[in-house]
């Protein structure tokens, strides 16, 4: 769930959030109030990703996964789990063992890795942002954003990388202390897509002789 972490706090972030106004450099808040500004403007956003773990310059591992996202609801699967998640609970099915564990949605939980909402809150107070620098990615003008945490955590940088053209974020690179890079190239992204809420809810009639674990 580490790992997966920080894909949903940063597109969370720009869907509900306006973003900083201080605390940042280089032309960083003017681009990211345009981009906060992009994403809040869908209903919903759904996409395709990649995800590339690297150290030392070796990969390591290379995951892929879908993500969706509507109001406080997501559903992503990644690694052969799935995460639903309805805006009052969070259902973690793990399909190697048909095993489904059940938690209330609580907003104020700080250890709820999984929660968008918490990270919301004070968002300009736990990060500073520097524009880096602007380059071309197949062809297409990218910014290159770095937010450094304010208070110690496992990781020392997220870097966000902007297409100028349509404001969206194309990847994001999260640098762990140990030099574990997380880097996460999104693909097929879809706004506005037309999604239920039951879409966001576990069946388990879809999963036939699933093991439920009900930890609310």
């Amino acid at each position: 769930m580490k790992k997966f972490k920080f894909i949903i706090i940063l597109v969370s972030i720009l869907s509900m959030n306006g973003l900083m106004a201080q605390n940042t450099d280089g032309g960083a808040t003017v681009l990211l109030k345009k981009v906060a500004a992009q994403y809040q403007a869908y209903s919903s956003i759904q996409f395709h990703y990649t995800m590339k773990t690297t150290k030392e310059g070796k990969t390591l591992h290379t995951y892929q996964g879908d993500f969706a996202l509507k109001g406080s609801k997501y559903k992503t699967n990644f690694n052969g789990q799935t995460f639903f998640c309805d805006g009052k609970s969070i259902w973690n099915y793990q399909k190697s063992t048909n095993e489904v564990s059940i938690f209330e949605y609580d907003p104020e939980d700080d250890e709820n890795m999984m929660n968008p909402q918490l990270i919301l809150k004070n968002w300009d107070k736990q990060f500073r942002a520097k524009l880096i620098r602007d380059e071309f990615i197949n062809e297409q003008p990218v910014s290159l954003i770095d937010l450094t945490p304010k208070v110690n955590q496992s990781y020392y940088r997220i870097r966000l990388f902007i297409n100028k053209n349509n404001h969206r974020i194309i990847r994001i690179a999260v640098y762990e202390k140990d030099n574990t890079i997380y880097t996460y190239y999104v693909e097929q992204f879809k706004s506005n897509v037309s999604l239920s809420d039951s879409y966001f809810v576990f069946d388990k009639s879809k999963y036939p002789g699933v093991e439920v674990n009900d930890m609310r």
